[in-house]
């Protein structure tokens, strides 16, 4: 077996980071995750760690592919239930885990199966050539973890596309914001080469201090496809049961709305954070307001 990356490697702090890729954003919005019920929290932390699980070994820029293509093989057989020793080994109790719970749950192994397909396309994939390419590993990727999220949580399967949206926007917003790193680490852009071709950027401009016009005009096209996604996901809420799971959705929702329009006015290389402050506030009150309205 592989061993893990070390804590301090720029591969294990990318894997922790996405967490925040969990349905709902309960790693990336610390404002709605205190709304969520305890049972809830759990469900997607189980989510979370598979997630993890997956991107330490994809990211992991001193892996051969074939050992990274070995690992992921080792995962899949425990989705399938077939996996040995996984006592010692943490990845594995987390593939584990998640299986368990989603049998439990009766819920498919479809989700965590499409999550396998797009980390392995990571492996030798380090460009997209347009929006349909990225979106459709998004749809592997992102999208089943909207559905697993929103189907734990006991959400309508009216909501079903407006989770799968908000999981995709959410993941475009850490792409943007992990852009340079992903660049500089692990030789990966995201980032349509279509859209650097037609703006008159590079990819090697991701590693610069601070962002040309021209990469600006990329990060601003990323940014409008990421709000159409949350204008689709707007009303998710309104699909899942409780007032708490509302009430954290709905701010999700609207912390997700504030990071957009963050890096849509800041530097996105010198800059990347995330809103906070008054935005923050104000995201939180907004959700609050339509749990608890809906």
């Amino acid at each position: 077996m592989t061993a893990a990356p070390d804590p301090a490697s720029p591969s294990r702090r990318a894997a922790e980071r996405e967490q925040g890729g969990a349905p709902g954003g309960a790693g990336l919005f610390p404002a709605a995750r205190r709304f969520l019920p305890a049972e809830r929290l759990d469900d997607w932390r189980i989510v979370a760690d598979y997630a993890a699980a997956l991107r330490a070994v994809v990211d992991h820029p001193a892996l051969e592919p074939a050992r990274k293509e070995a690992r992921l093989k080792a995962l899949a057989d425990a989705i399938e239930g077939e996996a040995a020793g996984a006592e010692g080994d943490a990845a594995l109790r987390a593939a584990l885990t998640l299986r368990h719970l989603l049998e439990s749950r009766g819920l498919t192994l479809q989700d965590p199966w499409q999550m396998l397909q797009a980390a392995g396309q990571d492996i030798r994939k380090t460009s997209y050539a347009d929006w349909s390419d990225l979106i459709a590993w998004c749809r592997y990727w992102a999208a089943p973890m909207g559905r697993m999220g929103h189907r734990l949580a006991g959400g309508d399967d009216g909501g079903l596309v407006g989770a799968e949206s908000f999981a995709m926007a959410t993941q475009l917003l850490y792409l943007a914001e992990q852009a340079a790193t992903h660049q500089r680490w692990l030789g990966r852009v995201y980032f349509p080469v279509r859209w650097f071709q037609e703006a008159g950027a590079d990819p090697s401009d991701l590693m610069a201090a601070r962002a040309t016009p021209a990469l600006r005009t990329v990060f601003s096209r990323l940014i409008g496809e990421v709000q159409q996604l949350l204008a689709v996901s707007a009303g998710l809420y309104r699909f899942l049961p409780g007032v708490r799971i509302r009430i954290a959705a709905a701010v999700a929702h609207a912390e997700a709305r504030a990071w957009a329009r963050q890096l849509a006015r800041s530097d996105p290389l010198a800059n990347p954070g995330r809103g906070g402050g008054a935005a923050g506030i104000r995201a939180i009150a907004a959700g609050m307001a339509r749990g608890l309205l809906s």
